[in-house]
């Protein structure tokens, strides 16, 4: 099993991830980041871990149009959360992507109760550009969200 799985207040601030979280799980996601990787051409999704290699979180892109847009998602184990890591890590990916990609935008959605990621994303610039009602449909619940957008 992967050494740190997105359960409990981390599931609750995700969409498309099981729980429990599973191997099987696991290696589904694995196999998708990898036919991702290589229809890109290059990585767009990443594992956060600490300086011993045990995985604490993870980040990507989904729908990478270079030259225009692309969305980033994030997740971070609850016991690292409030120490400046996801901050650091979202504000470098963005910073890569503008980059390497050449993106004008990056957008995030976020469910309206997830302050935290909202902050992560306001403090690397990311504006809030639209409140989503009943947008995504988690666990037979319906949730609003927020579209965060940073913009060269």
């Amino acid at each position: 099993m992967p050494s740190t799985c997105p359960t409990g207040e981390v599931y609750d601030r995700l969409l498309g991830i099981p729980h429990p979280y599973t191997e099987d799980d696991f290696d589904e996601r694995f196999s998708r980041y990898k036919t991702a990787t290589e229809n890109f051409g290059e990585p767009v999704h990443f594992a956060i871990r600490t300086a011993t290699g045990s995985r604490i979180g993870g980040w990507g892109f989904d729908e990478v149009t270079k030259g225009h847009r692309a969305e980033i998602g994030f997740w971070l184990a609850r016991q690292y959360w409030g120490q400046g890591i996801m901050t650091a890590v979202v504000g470098k990916a963005c910073e890569y992507a503008f980059a390497q990609w050449n993106l004008v935008r990056i957008t995030a959605h976020v469910f309206d109760f997830n302050v935290a990621s909202a902050r992560v994303l306001e403090k690397n610039g990311f504006v809030c550009e639209g409140y989503l009602r009943k947008h995504f449909l988690k666990d037979g619940r319906l949730i609003d969200s927020k579209l965060y957008a940073a913009v060269r």
